[in-house]
């Protein structure tokens, strides 16, 4: 629940203060909880002590929580660092205090992102991965390349025909999608700003008969319209800059469930790829020895 969600739900008497501090609160909310507790006390002529135990009243751990909760929203509505910098950015500057609200806010990010994930459309996902005969794309741009990248290393090791897409490099996006049809699989990664280049390769997946699996940031982002399931993973943060760190649990958790739809073939994939590692260390050592040697004769 928010502040305001809080608020309606509190059915117990306060004191003078603590509703003159409600309607402060009410009135500048979120920016009203980005101040001080003592900057918001003085507001309304009462101390710094009285907003703490209000806050605790309504259900917040510590001051911190609320300020976190505050910040959440601020980064919600406005859409780029450069706005959302002197919104988030407070007095304190302290390294310790940079860590607490770093942690505060990916914990937040990760039971929010997990307790709002529809079950039912993340296993229908991992039946699209799993199913026989899929071919898996992998598509990530910006914020959402690292991900992608995670994604596509990973699912390799499970499964027999993943393919990382780019939209940047030798072969254009739109010449990777040529031989699109029903066996095909879509899994895209779109955070703000949103490529409009993974919404249209999501709207052709899906006329040519493929499916499209979208982690995002929202419901209504350009390429969720094309979607066969959306799955949301919150990014509120500390500081002007998104976080993915729950982005990213939710990805290990997909690559998670294909592992246990695939254990066979993942030991044995990775039987062959220690195999290949080897030989490859064995071969560079061969090489690094034959240059030593020419080094030694040559002196």
């Amino acid at each position: 629940m928010n502040l305001n969600q809080r608020i309606s739900g509190y059915d117990r008497k306060l004191t003078r203060s603590e509703q003159l501090l409600i309607e402060e609160l009410q009135t500048r909310y979120p920016q009203g909880l980005l101040e001080s507790a003592t900057s918001l006390a003085k507001k309304v002529g009462t101390s710094a002590s009285t907003v703490v135990r209000l806050l605790a009243k309504l259900g917040y751990p510590s001051y911190a929580e609320a300020q976190m909760e505050a910040r959440s929203e601020v980064t919600a509505r406005l859409q780029s660092p450069a706005t959302r910098a002197d919104a988030v950015i407070g007095d304190d500057t302290s390294a310790r205090t940079c860590l607490a609200n770093a942690l505060l806010h990916d914990q937040h990010n990760l039971a929010s992102t997990f307790a709002s994930l529809d079950v039912a459309a993340f296993e229908s996902a991992v039946r699209l991965l799993t199913q026989r005969k899929a071919r898996v794309h992998v598509l990530g741009q910006r914020h959402g390349a690292a991900l992608a990248s995670h994604l596509a290393l990973h699912l390799n090791m499970c499964l027999p025909d993943v393919r990382p897409l780019a939209t940047s490099g030798p072969l254009p996006l739109e010449d990777q999608l040529l031989w699109i049809d029903a066996q095909d699989v879509l899994l895209a990664v779109t955070f703000r700003r949103h490529s409009l280049a993974i919404a249209r390769a999501a709207k052709y997946f899906r006329e040519k008969g493929g499916h499209v699996i979208v982690i995002t940031d929202g419901p209504s982002v350009p390429a969720a319209g094309a979607a066969d399931h959306v799955m949301l993973a919150r990014t509120s943060s500390a500081s002007p800059f998104d976080s993915y760190t729950a982005a990213f649990s939710l990805c290990n958790a997909l690559v998670t469930a294909v592992v246990q739809r695939r254990k066979r073939e993942l030991g044995a994939a990775l039987e062959r790829g220690d195999a290949l590692w080897e030989q490859h260390w064995n071969d560079a050592a061969a090489q690094a020895g034959r240059r030593s040697r020419k080094a030694s004769s040559a002196g």
